[in-house]
């Protein structure tokens, strides 16, 4: 299986007239912006510490609303990265941007230069969260830039926030099965942070609004996570990164952690090995080295998991490369099985998206 790489440049609060109760994008995306300019140094740069075999590497505007920027702004930045595609070097270019900055007129531009991905800030699909968050768009507008952008022959991306004001679990699920349902074939999971200078900072320093908690944040996004999965959609990303600018005194409240997703993941790994605690003929676990971090758990969270099934965990786990990740194999005296997020599934999610 191939490494995805991506090539990221972040262009600050340029092309969105909008301003939502989260956002700054200044300090999401970094002080400096970017230039056409800055693109092939950069992309030579990234190049020279990534495998030029088994990989798959791309080019991505994120940040701003891309197809908000002036179509000369936009084709300065295509017409910079598509070289490193034609090439070869490059496989593709992705960028994100807003549902109601997509039309026939912008996706032709970006079909000149074989855009492989368009991922849209949906956020919700609830239009009251979507108000209350002040985005300037509703429901309906996700609904038709999803579909154009499929029809172009895109592929689509959603990006949701967990935690919104007046969200609730119901809202996330809604919006998760929304994805699903209209096509996306890879999302972005993002927790809400307060960061100073936004208006939700405003409502958080009056008490106003309460960001979730790391550990309720934690269980919403794995849960999130087993449905995507098993719903064969990819996660590109859940929780956000250090390198998108949260860094220092930005970060006001909220579930930021730089290993926020191997958090995820562990809780996940956590909830699977708990259903075994009750079977008594298990005789050996084996995962994907890959996965060991998140299968031990974060600080090794999980092994009260696997003391329970054995008293010695060395005997019982073992690392096997033929493992999917994700997964585990469980031997028995009786049989071998293997462990995927679906052996959960019926706990964690609501009956509406099973």
């Amino acid at each position: 299986m191939k490494k995805n790489y991506v090539i990221p440049f972040f262009i600050p609060h340029e092309g969105c007239p909008h301003k939502c109760v989260f956002c700054d994008q200044r300090k999401i995306s970094g002080h400096r912006g970017v230039s056409p300019d800055d693109v092939a140094r950069t992309v030579d740069a990234y190049l020279s510490t990534i495998p030029a075999s088994g990989t798959n590497v791309e080019i991505g505007f994120f940040g701003g609303t891309f197809t908000g920027l002036s179509a000369l702004v936009q084709e300065g930045f295509l017409r910079a990265a598509y070289p490193f595609v034609e090439k070869g070097v490059v496989n593709g270019i992705r960028l994100s941007t807003r549902p109601d900055f997509i039309d026939k007129r912008k996706l032709d531009l970006l079909k000149r230069y074989e855009v492989r991905c368009v991922e849209l800030g949906v956020q919700s699909m609830s239009d009251n969260v979507l108000t209350a968050a002040k985005r300037g768009y509703v429901s309906g507008d996700v609904e038709k830039a999803s579909a154009m952008i499929l029809k172009e022959g895109f592929l689509l991306g959603h990006q949701m926030m967990i935690g919104l004001p007046f969200s609730h679990p119901e809202d996330e699920y809604y919006t998760a099965m929304r994805a699903c349902e209209l096509g996306a074939s890879q999302v972005r999971i993002y927790p809400v942070v307060v960061v100073d200078g936004t208006e939700l900072a405003s409502w958080w320093n009056e008490k106003r609004y309460v960001p979730l908690s790391e550990s309720e944040a934690i269980k919403r996004c794995a849960n999130l996570m087993i449905y995507f999965e098993i719903s064969g959609i990819k996660v590109i990303r859940c929780g956000l990164h250090p390198s998108e600018g949260l860094l220092g005194d930005d970060c006001l409240a909220g579930p930021f952690h730089p290993a926020f997703r191997q958090k995820v993941e562990s809780r996940i790994f956590g909830l699977m090995l708990s259903r075994l605690e009750k079977m008594d003929d298990i005789l050996g676990i084996a995962f994907n080295p890959e996965d060991e971090a998140v299968f031990f758990g974060f600080q090794k969270e999980n092994l009260p998991f696997l003391r329970n099934i054995s008293h010695s965990v060395k005997d019982l786990v073992k690392k096997d490369m033929s493992v999917l990740r994700g997964s585990f194999m469980v031997k028995t005296r009786e049989k071998d099985f293997h462990v995927e997020r679906s052996f959960i599934a019926g706990e964690c999610l609501p009956s509406m998206l099973l």
